[in-house]
């Protein structure tokens, strides 16, 4: 490669890197809490993770037509989630409410989203603020797309996600011939700059096939009704349907009891143990309404591990179906695919930790990115911009690096404010703000990149230490006696957030400021 080309890779390389930063990390570092978002929630709501739980159907979609919701030409997403029962529902476009002295909303907020939790004995909304509203688990796995911004977040994180997998691309081009050499290089005695760039080499190296596969798969759910719409306009099929129709297929209910014929089909899998059922009603009301529901069980011999069935509900006729042990067709495999490598759901326990170590190393790789731009900018030379270099680099370092201690405080206020407080998370979500914007603010203050760094070291690890003391006084589970009870995700979370405190706190206090020369 000529010195003109590998400057351009480089230097887009660089720009493409520098630009999605913040957003990368923010992405990586709740996405690796995002992997235990249902163990997370175990240890929120104080309770035992439990197997399958039966739903009764017919009472749940009696509960939300009680609640006033108008319900023709819905699609329903039924299922099991943290001891009761999720209800979701995207709000309706272009119907017409059908009138009823039994309603209770008005107009937008019948046609709206349904997002309910429901008690799984007494199909009554929920009284456990920790479940009917928001968690922490699913806060957390939220912002790891940008959920909290309102319309643009989602797409945004598609297209840092697009942007990573063109950093990682140009990478690799620039480092290729020397890929091998760079990954056994650690000069730890060598100059800042240095050892920045190898860190920032070695480690991209070793995440390089989970952070391609990430930026891909990322791509793909963020941005797929926007590069599928064009491409839809142009190449239909031979039935008409879309590509979004295929990879997200369509179909049409009416309403029916559904209990019966779900107890028959369930009775077909006696002998395996079910681990999750997930239902969908598609177009409630409609003639051609029809029941999808998916099997999963714990025989995990294949990867495609769930038996699908779609049923007519006019007439229970059997319109698909995949046994467990057969792939679905191409279109639907790819889509499934994607989803299974992306949440780690096809190696439990042992590869949602692998993944969660790997995330945070991609966190690391992009710290250290910023800080090669960085130390490359100390110099006699970048003089002139030395005040905004320093100024852009605290805003850098104490946004990404900041997000730690904060989500160990968001940890620290789920077991402070009481369960049964009114809108007790949404104080929990602006609280956990306040102190990401204010640390940000207090590393622009300070400008000093080891105080910054040490400074969320010091503070994430004492309140990681203090999360297992906090839960065990607010909860009696003690993490040397909830596993025992039976409080596994208790004690799993506590004792992973006491070991990542203790090292934390450790390398914060053993940290120390070096200087660079200037050149």
């Amino acid at each position: 490669m000529g010195n003109r080309d590998y400057n351009v890779f480089f230097n887009t390389h660089t720009v493409s890197g520098i630009i999605i930063s913040i957003g990368l990390y923010v992405i990586f570092f709740a996405g690796a809490f995002a992997l235990f978002m249902n163990n997370i929630d175990h240890w929120e709501a104080n309770v035992k993770p439990e197997g399958f739980v039966l739903i009764d159907y017919d009472k749940t979609i009696a509960r939300i037509a009680a609640e006033g919701y108008d319900m023709h030409g819905r699609n329903l997403s039924i299922y099991e989630h943290d001891g009761g029962v999720n209800v979701y529902s995207a709000p309706l476009k272009d119907t017409i409410l059908l009138k009823s002295k039994l309603s209770i909303l008005d107009s937008s907020e019948a046609r709206g989203r349904i997002d309910l939790h429901l008690d799984e004995k007494t199909y009554q909304k929920s009284t456990n603020q920790a479940l009917s509203q928001k968690t922490l688990g699913t806060f957390l796995y939220e912002l790891h797309f940008f959920d909290q911004i309102p319309t643009v977040g989602f797409y945004l994180a598609g297209l840092v996600a697009v942007f990573f997998l063109f950093a990682i691309i140009t990478g690799v081009i620039v480092h290729w011939r020397k890929i091998v050499s760079n990954f056994f290089t650690f000069r730890l005695k060598s100059s800042l700059k240095i050892l920045w760039t190898d860190a920032h080499t070695a480690l991209g190296v070793i995440g390089l096939p989970f952070q391609m596969m990430y930026a891909v798969t990322g791509s793909v759910f963020c941005l797929l009704v926007v590069i599928s719409n064009p491409i839809n306009a142009i190449i239909p099929d031979e039935n008409g349907k879309t590509i979004l129709e295929k990879v997200t297929p369509v179909y049409s209910p009416e309403a029916i009891s559904i209990n019966n014929k779900i107890d028959l089909i369930l009775s077909d899998f006696s002998n395996n143990k079910i681990e999750s059922v997930y239902a969908e009603i598609h177009n409630y009301h409609d003639e051609n309404a029809e029941l999808e529901i998916y099997v999963s069980t714990e025989d995990i011999e294949s990867v495609f591990n769930y038996t699908k069935m779609v049923y007519r509900l006019s007439d229970w006729k059997l319109q698909e179906y995949k046994p467990a042990s057969e792939a679905p067709p191409y279109a639907e495999a790819s889509w499934d695919f994607i989803h299974i490598i992306h949440f780690g759901d096809y190696g439990g326990i042992f590869l949602k930790v692998l993944y969660f170590i790997l995330a945070l190393l991609t966190c690391v790789v992009v710290i250290t990115g910023v800080m090669v731009w960085l130390v490359a900018r100390d110099k006699k030379s970048y003089s002139h911009k030395a005040k905004f270099n320093k100024s852009v680099g605290a805003i850098y370092l104490g946004s990404c690096l900041g997000l730690y201690p904060a989500i160990a405080f968001m940890f620290l206020l789920t077991k402070t404010f009481p369960a049964q407080m009114e809108h007790r998370f949404a104080w929990i979500s602006w609280m956990f703000l306040a102190f990401w914007v204010g640390y940000t603010v207090y590393s622009y203050i300070i400008k000093s990149y080891f105080k910054i760094n040490r400074n969320a070291l010091f503070l994430a690890g004492v309140m990681g230490i203090l999360i297992p003391v906090f839960n065990g006084i607010h909860s009696g589970l003690w993490f040397w006696k909830s596993l025992q009870l039976g409080y596994s995700d208790s004690f799993f979370v506590d004792l992973t957030w006491l070991i990542c405190g203790m090292v934390t706190l450790l390398i914060a206090l053993k940290l120390q400021p070096q200087r660079q020369k200037q050149t």
